[in-house]
């Protein structure tokens, strides 16, 4: 299982929306890693983000199509 695949299953598990700092610390990675992978998933169309605001965190979470129990 790659990182890419290891991040989407956490981001799948995971109940509220996670931050790019969140995915690092929990994978070992540096931010900037992370942030290439979530990145990659989001331009997949499996993942979306909180919209940019300055000052604030981005929030990651699963869109609905990749969630096993969502409504298709």
């Amino acid at each position: 299982m790659t990182n890419k695949d290891k991040i989407l299953y956490f981001i799948l598990k995971t109940p509220i929306p996670c931050r790019t700092s969140d995915i690092a610390v929990h994978f070992g990675l540096t931010a900037y890693q992370a942030r290439y992978y979530l990145l990659c998933l989001e331009k997949e169309g499996k993942i979306s983000r909180s919209p940019l605001r300055r000052g604030t965190p981005v929030l990651w979470k699963a869109e609905e199509h990749e969630k096993p129990w969502g409504s298709h």
